[in-house]
């Protein structure tokens, strides 16, 4: 009887611990996030909680998400609660550098393109996409990310690379060149930017702090606390984006975040 009881016991812990806690988001955390993330809303927030996601996680999952332009979508979200505890090093799958920089963000100028991206989670993957005019190619490596793209007709070349000590990213086109380097040992930066046009030039560097949930999700309260996303201009064109920055490089906090989110099928 009592042997029965303890299996019976020990199978339900185990069920238990399989499942995960919901987490409860307060009032402060939800007018943050869907005050900073366009296109999000407080069931979709209700929902990531429900996964066992805390604010501090589903920030940094936002920022990665809206800064790379990718849809998080249903099996990404499963994937990222099952591995909340090392979402800090998933920067690797959005081919992102782990850096927050002195002006919070260093905004690119070349012009936003659809891109792939590969499965989270992945050790090893590689991922060739031929088009008519060119080629995307994707590879990661445990935590080496590489990504290569190239258009003959537009005479565009893009590549990016993240690597365990180094970040490097190079962008041509027609109209621009445009490079990003971060050195992971002293998150010291380097970024440079040409019209070819105009031949204006843009150069800047520094030292940033690294980027995590915790110093992402703090850096967003300091920054609403302080008014920065009620001072916003929500009418400003984020696809145009060139002319806005080439006026504007006095390092603008004034962020706010677009996000590609496809949650419907779970909040039917």
């Amino acid at each position: 009887m009592y042997k029965k009881i303890f299996i019976i016991t020990v199978i339900l812990l185990i069920a238990l611990s399989s499942l995960t806690a919901a987490v409860s988001l307060d009032d402060f955390d939800k007018e943050l996030l869907v005050k900073v993330f366009k296109n999000l809303d407080t069931d979709e927030l209700d929902y990531m909680a429900r996964l066992g996601l805390d604010s501090e996680d589903i920030g940094l999952i936002l920022y990665y998400y809206s800064s790379t332009g990718r849809e998080l979508n249903r099996d990404d979200l499963d994937r990222l609660s099952h591995n909340r505890n090392r979402l800090d090093d998933f920067h690797v799958y959005f081919g992102m550098p782990p850096i927050l920089f002195e002006d919070n963000i260093v905004r690119f100028r070349h012009p936003y393109r659809e891109r792939n991206f590969p499965p989270l989670n992945v050790k090893k993957y590689d991922k060739r996409y031929d088009y008519k005019h060119g080629y995307e190619k994707v590879e990661v490596r445990g935590n080496n990310y590489k990504y290569y793209y190239y258009n003959k007709k537009y005479n565009i070349e893009e590549k990016i690379e993240v690597k365990n000590k180094k970040y490097e990213f190079q962008y041509k086109d027609r109209n621009m060149i445009e490079m990003m380097e971060v050195n992971y040992a002293n998150y010291k930066y380097q970024y440079y930017y040409k019209n070819l046009h105009t031949g204006r030039t843009i150069k800047r560097e520094g030292r940033g702090r690294p980027l995590n949930k915790d110093s992402f999700y703090r850096e967003l309260k300091e920054n609403y606390k302080d008014g920065y996303y009620d001072d916003y201009d929500e009418n400003h064109d984020h696809h145009d984006e060139d002319d806005y920055y080439d006026n504007n490089d006095d390092g603008d906090s004034h962020f706010q975040f677009e996000i590609k989110i496809d949650l419907d099928d779970l909040l039917d």
